[in-house]
């Protein structure tokens, strides 16, 4: 379906105090864990939702290219004290190729399952790429536990089936590992790393309905996102680090 950028900005800001508000700093450790590893000197962001990765990591020189007028805005507003910060509100399959640079690091977080096309997207992140750079892209898993337990009881009819929350928040494609390293591997990249994190038994609902009643806290949270290391194919989200060929 087509994305209706701002349905989306006004869903992810009511939403963003449930169990997703979890979901983005663990999601957040995982990337900079990935830029602590690389040390790039420059960071393009794909989409910068409300927190911004330069607020996390400030000694480097960031590029956000972000389509929602309210989240654009938002990041313009908390950089104004970072001068190493740049923003451009654009669609960015639309003006990849006026970009006039390369950078060291590409994220793209949480947006690949969210466009009508996703080779499209890749493409173009390859047009601001050179031989070095490292690309990350993380995406929801189909084989979360949380869907795997979906799919027994009877709410969806597979792992690919479309939930609740992927309609709502206009997803476009459900990916597992193979696909997403297929789609990778089909624009030209390299795989260097892959992987899962964050263990989810329960739906977003469930899990900030035991946050709320303190049947669970930041420490279990912890716990759930080290999980994955003895159940890598079952984490919630998937990420790959690839390099073009």
């Amino acid at each position: 379906m087509e994305r209706n950028i701002i349905a989306y900005e006004k869903d992810y800001i009511d939403t963003s105090n449930g169990f997703e508000q979890y979901k983005v700093i663990y999601r957040r450790k995982k990337i900079l864990e990935i830029i602590d590893h690389y040390r790039p000197e420059t960071i393009l962001e794909i989409g910068c939702g409300l927190r911004p990765l330069f607020l996390y990591a400030k000694e480097y020189s960031f590029t956000i290219v972000e389509p929602s007028e309210k989240f654009y805005k938002n990041a313009k507003e908390l950089s104004v004290n970072h001068k190493n910060v740049t923003c451009i509100k654009e669609v960015f399959e639309e003006v990849a190729s006026e970009l006039d640079k390369k950078y060291d690091m590409i994220v793209c977080s949480s947006l690949l399952h969210e466009v009508m096309d996703p080779v499209k997207l890749l493409k173009a992140i390859g047009m601001v790429c050179n031989k070095d750079t490292v690309v990350h892209i993380n995406v929801p898993n189909a084989y979360s536990l949380h869907r795997l337990l979906g799919v027994e009881v009877g709410l969806l009819t597979d792992v690919f089936a479309k939930s609740e929350g992927n309609i709502k928040f206009q997803q476009n494609t459900n990916f597992d590992m193979k696909r997403l390293r297929d789609m990778c591997e089909e624009t030209e990249m390299n795989i260097l790393e892959e992987g899962s994190y964050f263990i989810k038994p329960f739906s977003h609902m469930q899990m900030a309905a035991m946050m709320e009643k303190g049947i669970i806290d930041e420490r279990v949270l912890d716990g759930l996102y080290s999980l994955s290391r003895y159940m890598p194919q079952f984490g919630s989200e998937l990420y790959i680090n690839c390099r073009i060929k």
